[in-house]
């Protein structure tokens, strides 16, 4: 593993860590989310590291999938968590 890689998998465990533990509500967090993905794009280089490119894409994935359909999911450790 290279360093690009060993910062990829550390910015998106930072990522995801970060916005799974806010439950987004408001506009103006959806807009802190895309600034961060541009934030983690430039950290990551995504651009030139594959890894990077992934696992965004796989968090934001995530993501839409937790919000489906207006569903609004509980951090971890809160009670009736189902997701």
């Amino acid at each position: 593993m290279n360093d690009k890689e060993r910062n990829a998998f550390r910015a998106a465990v930072e990522f995801y860590t970060k916005w799974r533990e806010t439950v987004i509500e408001r506009d103006a967090q959806w807009q802190e989310f895309a600034a961060d993905v541009g934030r983690f794009t430039k950290e990551t280089d995504a651009e030139n590291c594959p890894l990077a490119g992934h696992l965004l894409t796989a968090i934001v994935e995530t993501f839409n999938d937790l919000y489906r359909d207006g569903r609004k999911p509980m951090p971890a450790g809160f009670f009736g968590r189902d997701v």
